[in-house]
């Protein structure tokens, strides 16, 4: 026969009972809250990794037709050097400078710009470039020790090169489209009878905006953009200031006719401004957003947003005799809370 307990669970069962049921809930509440809390970190850090890759991406694409910056603009690094000096024909022994260079993009920096000039190949490509197609040449003088008279006729040049079925390229004349004048050579200055090998060599270049209401005239950059170009004679500083005065001035490439190359360019601008849709005591540094703007027609269009939440971009060259440009975009860092 069996005894049955009639008694039910005493005060001190039901007690240990509704205890254990607490802490048992309080363990699974704790763990959801952790994991609740981990997915929102890893939610926010993979946006964090698209934004920043894509930002990127736009940035590589920009620097890939860089060629034309090196020597040619003045941007000033962390360290006071130009960011684009450039040495294909020296080692760093003879240099006997510092031969690295570093920018840091943030507004602790006190730099808050940085400009590229980058070919725009969705224009077209590289252009040999005629000089004799820009004049009209005048009537025979008579005297073999006369040259005749030439003037410059930007109609000429225009319709040049916006011909394409002559080999021009129709993409280049366009409201607002910017072209760059250069030649393959490379030049230094002369000091005291010698040439001077510490200053980086570079070809004399003019470059000018494309215009409506200028017509078939090239237009000069301003704005304060033209103050970063070295737009003058790299053997005597004289300036260039207009595509006449640079097709009359070009260097000798001993007797030949020199060449000359003609591209469109982008001038473009990187720039940091401070994020104020995100509250910055929240961060260990206070969060900017990355901006890329464009220049055209006298001033900055095109404005973007590349990413936001950014503490900073750093672009380096571990040596001015490569153009190997790395750069990175770091994130701000949110304070643990």
């Amino acid at each position: 026969m069996m005894i049955r307990n009639q008694k039910g669970l005493t005060i001190a069962e039901l007690l240990v009972g509704i205890g254990l049921s607490a802490v048992v809930i309080l363990v699974v509440v704790a763990v959801q809250v952790q994991m609740a809390k981990k997915q929102t970190e890893l939610t926010r850090k993979l946006d964090d990794s698209i934004d920043q890759n894509l930002a990127e991406r736009i940035i590589f694409k920009n620097l890939n037709g860089l060629e034309v910056s090196y020597n040619n603009i003045l941007v000033r690094d962390d360290n006071g050097n130009n960011f684009y000096d450039f040495y294909p024909d020296l080692t760093e022994n003879v240099l006997k400078v510092r031969a690295d260079r570093e920018f840091t993009l943030s507004l602790s920096s006190g730099q808050s710009e940085f400009f590229v000039v980058t070919q725009d190949f969705a224009s077209g490509a590289l252009l040999n470039y005629d000089p004799v197609w820009a004049y009209d040449v005048g009537a025979d003088p008579g005297d073999p020790n006369k040259a005749a008279t030439l003037t410059f006729s930007p109609s000429k040049s225009r319709k040049w090169i916006s011909n394409e079925a002559d080999g021009g390229r129709a993409g280049f004349w366009a409201d607002g489209k910017i072209l760059f004048f250069d030649t393959p050579s490379r030049i230094r200055p002369i000091k005291n009878g010698e040439v001077d090998i510490l200053t980086p060599p570079r070809s004399p270049f003019y470059i000018g905006a494309v215009s409506t209401q200028a017509g078939d005239n090239l237009q000069n950059i301003t704005g304060g953009v033209e103050k970063m170009f070295k737009m003058t004679q790299p053997s005597n500083g004289n300036a260039i200031t207009s595509l006449d005065n640079f097709l009359r001035t070009l260097p000798s490439v001993g007797g030949g006719q020199t060449i000359v190359r003609a591209r469109v360019v982008k001038i473009i601008k990187y720039y940091v401004e401070a994020d104020t849709k995100k509250k910055a005591s929240d961060y260990e540094t206070q969060p900017l957003v990355l901006y890329a703007a464009e220049y055209r027609n006298g001033k900055w269009v095109v404005r973007s947003m590349l990413s936001d939440g950014v503490e900073k971009m750093v672009l380096r060259r571990d040596s001015v005799m490569k153009r190997m440009i790395y750069f990175k975009i770091h994130k701000s860092v949110k304070k643990k809370s």
